[in-house]
């Protein structure tokens, strides 16, 4: 218990006050942009462009003459802007969610894919996008001095919500509540890392003055016993690092095992696996649907050959009942479709 208030003001001292939050959605046309303290205030603002480091300056100067703080900022992505699955997982065990979600990420964005899910009931909601567009995307926010802590596209069963402001509020709530999903989860967030620098610094500080005095009071004592000090830490970092390395070995191998076990018996993620496979630069998916006897996929492309192509290859490789179900081209000349297969 006096561990967990230990931990509990250790966080209220250096993590960043998240009294006031800004979300951020772009839905191509329009920045909404939402402030949470208190109470909720929007701003809308017309914008046209697709850089992400333009669309960062832009929401900066908007802040800057608001006098709104960046110090914690969500951007909420557009459907189409990363690829999402969402599916039930009654049969799969709790702590080996991740690990498939990875796999599944992995088939999708690569070796390097940033991932993140969210769990409800037995529905099982995921996101990924490749490590390079989510490194883009927060450079560009620090760029302009704003801490991106939160980086997600909303889940389908909440999309009922049209409104943009739904989708900022929603980000918003990740960052104040730290929940799920959130592909910068591993960032850190909110840690004022200044702080944490300088009490650091005065900790070392303490403790070099402290064995300065020591020093001076009994000079050969202290020189022998730190000697002795050294010798055993020295031994038993050795140990401690054989014995980390060897437990990370088994762990590692022990997962890999129920892993391929589990991948295996799954007909769902050996589909995306598959999918994975025969994946194509010109063909972007941004919605896949799996159930027991049935797929879905929906995506965009700019190239009626290329959406043929793909579909020729879905049939060969992946179902052959594939077929397009719908097709239908946008005003920026992108082509929407709908690929249905009985499974």
């Amino acid at each position: 218990m006096e561990a967990k208030k230990f931990w509990e003001l250790i966080k209220k001292i250096f993590r960043e006050n998240a009294g006031e939050v800004l979300g951020v959605y772009f839905d191509g046309e329009k920045i909404f942009i939402a402030r949470l303290t208190q109470k909720f205030e929007t701003v809308e603002i017309d914008f046209d462009g697709s850089e992400i480091e333009k669309l960062a300056e832009k929401i900066s100067q908007v802040c800057g003459q608001k006098n709104w703080k960046t110090t914690a900022v969500g951007l909420c992505l557009r459907e189409e802007e990363a690829v999402t699955f969402q599916t039930e997982t009654a049969n799969v065990p709790e702590k080996e969610i991740p690990a498939l979600v990875k796999s599944w990420a992995v088939a999708q964005a690569g070796a390097d894919a940033k991932f993140s899910f969210i769990k409800v009931g037995e529905e099982l909601w995921m996101e990924t996008l490749p490590k390079s567009a989510v490194e883009e995307t927060f450079s560009a926010f620090k760029k302009f001095n704003m801490n991106l802590c939160a980086l997600s596209v909303m889940p389908a069963d909440s999309l009922t919500k049209i409104h943009p402001y739904d989708r900022t509020e929603f980000i918003t709530e990740i960052i104040r509540n730290k929940t799920a999903p959130n592909l910068l989860a591993t960032r850190g967030g909110l840690w004022n890392w200044q702080k944490i620098s300088v009490a650091a610094a005065g900790i070392f500080l303490t403790a070099l003055v402290i064995a300065s005095i020591k020093l001076f009071i009994d000079y050969n004592s202290a020189c022998e016993k730190l000697d002795a000090a050294k010798i055993s830490v020295e031994n038993l970092r050795e140990d401690l690092a054989l014995k980390k390395n060897l437990d990370e070995i088994t762990a590692e191998l022990h997962r890999r095992n129920e892993l391929a076990v589990q991948v295996a018996t799954s007909k769902n993620f050996n589909l995306l696996i598959n999918l994975g496979k025969i994946s194509d630069a010109e063909i972007h998916l941004t919605k896949i649907r799996v159930e027991e006897n049935f797929l879905e996929l929906e995506g965009t492309t700019e190239k009626s050959a290329a959406l043929k192509n793909y579909l020729g290859r879905l049939k060969n490789s992946v179902a052959q009942s594939a077929r397009l179900e719908s097709s239908t081209e946008r005003d920026d000349g992108k082509i929407i479709f709908v690929i249905r297969a009985s499974l």
